[in-house]
């Protein structure tokens, strides 16, 4: 299974909701069925080109990446400036 997620916008609605699937065509077969039943919020936001549709969607990765957090005084530089003036 792939996890996708998936944008929806139309006149003043945007949808953004993740997926289980197997494939792309099985990913927004199930956004379809999530539409359908309601199981998904409807955000109210401006768009343009009332005329179309917008749909995209992404596979992501399944991966969970963790940062390392480390305590810094102030004062210590990180990398090389851009600019060195004087």
């Amino acid at each position: 299974m792939k996890t996708y997620r998936i944008q929806a916008r139309h006149l003043k609605s945007y949808i953004d909701c993740t997926v289980q699937a197997e494939n792309d065509q099985d990913a927004l077969n199930k956004f379809s069925q999530k539409v359908d039943d309601g199981s998904v919020k409807v955000e109210d936001q401006g768009f343009f080109l009332a005329d179309r549709v917008y749909i995209t969607f992404e596979e992501i990765s399944d991966v969970t990446t963790g940062v390392g957090i480390e305590e810094v005084t102030a004062g210590i530089e990180m990398g090389q400036p851009s600019i060195i003036t004087g």
